[in-house]
Formats: structure tokens, sequence, C-alpha cells
């Protein structure tokens, strides 16, 4: 029966990593694939707004959402049905009131912020509880490993985004940074309501439990500091280059950031069906599977790297789409190395969440985070937007070889508790 069974656990984790990768590829591609109308309409100094929004975005979401969406998933194999919807339950109150508060500080600081800078915090906030919304959905969906549901949310997402950027293409005369932000806005926004409801139907909204909401903050408020870390290894360059260079610049280095994060699409969909099964696999001690799964995922990380500079050298080389920004090929190899070490070390990484050591991997983290700034600040003024690129990928190759290195440890910590 074991071999049937291997094969049936097999047959799971490809099919539900075909569906994410199809959701990822929709969903994280989509800024991607429309690249090339943004870079076609916008300025480069609007595209480095747009990037602004991103980068605050992603920010808010430890600092407001304390990183507990994190706890979801590793502790529904903790917590009997009941009190699983109740930990989910406290875990939204919580964003709701820090989004309430995030927008009170706010409109208390207007007197301070320029006019069009509010304007974009105002909507990331807006953004940021949506969002978060949605993920505590999709978390759900991941656990238990519903990954068509997840992809029906997922295209939810695209579709209405789609249709109002569409829609915002025929109206609009004038392109500017709202071209791309209202649009995502409005459609989180939109199917932040869905979930809601979704949430509220399934009595996810039950009650307040100040006692699973202290276990969620205890999981997970050392991820502040590892999700912090990771948006200044993924975008604390920005800040560098903005202020030695210019904002041409940061929308060149924008554009070529994220052609060099291509690579990172294998890993990224295959991880969000992974975790799941890993921790299963950890619970019955299937060590060798997880090895083998382990080094496979290595090659085809790297086979699929190397695939993708190739296609994105004949994109930047045969197509008119990047005719108005200055990509560098050297730059976007750099930056798709960094991310074949981030795929890896996310792999590692993945012990540390299972025995809930977030403390050990947020320093670790941290460590990355250090290095990245420390290394742009000697390198950008010296040599440009390659400082930016050699910097991310030091950063990813230490917390790679960090995380290799205790990863071991927690395997067998995991079966001596």
């Amino acid at each position: 029966m074991k071999v049937p069974i291997a094969r049936l656990k097999s047959s799971v984790l490809l099919r539900d990593s075909v569906i994410y990768g199809i959701s990822n590829a929709l969903y994280a591609g989509f800024p991607l694939f429309m690249l090339p109308l943004f870079t076609i309409l916008l300025s480069p100094e609007d595209y480095g707004l747009i990037e602004f929004y991103r980068i605050l975005s992603m920010v808010l979401i430890p600092i407001l959402g304390l990183s507990t969406v994190q706890s979801i998933i590793r502790f529904f194999y903790d917590l009997e049905e009941t009190d699983f919807k109740v930990f989910v339950s406290n875990i939204i109150f919580l964003h709701f009131f820090n989004a309430i508060f995030g927008m009170i500080f706010l409109f208390s600081m207007s007197y301070f912020i320029s006019e069009k800078y509010w304007s974009i915090i105002f909507y990331c906030i807006i953004f940021f509880l949506s969002n978060q919304i949605i993920e505590i959905l999709l978390s759900i969906y991941r656990a238990k490993k519903e990954s068509k549901n997840y992809f029906l949310i997922r295209l939810a997402c695209i579709g209405s985004d789609i249709i109002l950027l569409y829609t915002f293409y025929s109206l609009v005369d004038h392109f500017d940074w709202t071209f791309r932000v209202l649009p995502n806005v409005f459609a989180t926004s939109l199917v932040g309501l869905v979930a809601i409801f979704i949430l509220f139907k399934n009595k996810y909204l039950l009650k307040f439990d100040k006692k699973l909401l202290v276990t969620a903050i205890a999981y997970s408020s050392p991820l502040i500091v590892h999700m912090i870390s990771g948006y200044i290894l993924n975008i604390g360059d920005r800040f560098v280059i903005l202020y030695y260079l210019s904002e041409e610049d940061l929308g060149n280095y924008a554009v070529s950031y994220q052609l060099g994060m291509l690579g990172n699409f294998l890993f990224t969909s295959f991880n969000l069906a992974w975790v799941p099964v890993f921790y299963e696999m950890l619970k019955k001690n299937e060590l060798s599977r997880i090895r083998r799964i382990k080094i496979i995922s290595y090659y085809l990380i790297s086979i699929f790297s190397v695939l993708m500079l190739i296609f994105i050298y004949l994109l930047v080389k045969f197509s008119p789409f990047f005719e108005s920004y200055a990509i560098e090929m050297g730059l976007v190899t750099i930056i798709s190395l960094a991310y074949m070490f981030i795929s890896f070390y996310k792999f590692e990484a993945n012990y540390f969440f299972y025995s809930k050591n977030t403390k050990r991997l947020s320093i670790i983290t941290l460590g990355g985070a250090c290095i990245t700034i420390c290394i742009n600040l000697l390198l950008v003024q010296n040599i440009g937007l390659y400082g930016s690129a050699i910097a991310t990928v030091c950063a990813a190759l230490f917390m790679f070889l960090m995380v290799k290195v205790k990863s071991p440890k927690y395997e067998k910590n995991v079966f001596q508790d």
C-alpha cells in the first residue's frame, strides 16, 4: 500500500503545483505581462511612483498586520476546527483595527505630507486591508489543499484588475501613476469584500479570544523583522538608487529587476503547494522523500533560471516594448542569480517555520538586509545600478548558506520534540 499512497501524494502535489503555478503566472506574472504596455504609456518617473506604491503596500503588511497571516497554515495543524476558526477570526479583527488606526494616523499627518504621496499612502492602506483579507482566505484554502478555490479567487483578482484597467484605458486621455494604482486598489477591494462574505459564510467571523490572538502574535511577531528584512532585500536598493541616482534610473532598475525575478516563478508556484505537504511529511518522518524532492527542485530551478534568461534576452533584443528603457542583460543576469539563491533559501526556511523558530529565521533575514544596504551604500555611488544587483546576490547567497547550515538541526529537533 505504501507505493500507491506515495504515488497519490505525489500526484496531489503535482496537481496543486500546476494549479498554483497557473495562479501564480496569472497573478504575480500579471504586472510582468502588462509591463510592455506600462513602459509605452508611462514615463520612468511615473513607473517609479508605481514602484513606491508597491513598496509601501508591502511594508504595511508586517507593520499593520504584524505578519499574523503567516501563522494560519502552521496552526491549522495544531488546532481543532472550532479553535482554528476563532484563531482566524482574531487575525481578521486585528487587521481591521490596525487599518483604522493607520488611517487615523495618516489624516493626522496630512499637513506634513505632500498631496501626491498622501494619496499613495491612502491607497496603500486600503490595498493592505483588502489584500490581507484575501490572503487569509487563500491561506485557509492552501492548508486544506483546496487549490481550485484558491485559483478562482486569484482569477477574480486578475479579472477585475484587467476590466478596470481597460475601463481606465478607455476613459482616460492622460496616463500617469494612477492608471496602474487605482484599478489595482479598486479590484482588490472588490475581491476583498467577496472574501469577507465567504469567511463569514463559513463561520470564520465568530468571536474574540485573547489567548489565541496572543498565540498568533507570538509566532508571527518575529516575522515582522523577517518580512521587513525581506522587503529591504527586495526594495531597499530603490531608496539608495533614488538618493544617489535619479527617478529615471529607478524606473530602469525596477523593470530590469522584474525581468530578473522571472526565474523565481517556478519555486514560488511549487512552494504554495509544497508547504502543506512538507508539514505532513515532517510529521510522518518522511525525510528521504523530502531530500529527494529538494534535490530535484534545485536542479529544476537552476535550469528554469537559465531558460528564462535566454527568453528575456530575446524579448529585450527583438521586441519594441523596452525602447524607452535602458535594460542591461548583465544586470538582469545578476538579479536572476540572486533569486535562484533566494529560492534555495526559501526551501530550507520551511524547516524554521515548522519548528516555530521564527526568531532565528528573522535574525538570518535581518543579516541579509544589513548586507544589501551596506553594499548598496558602498557601490551604487561608484558603479551605479550594478552595485544594487551585486548587493542583492551577496545577501541572497548569505541567507541560503545560513539556513542550509541550520536546517538539518531543525530537521532532527522535529522528531525529538
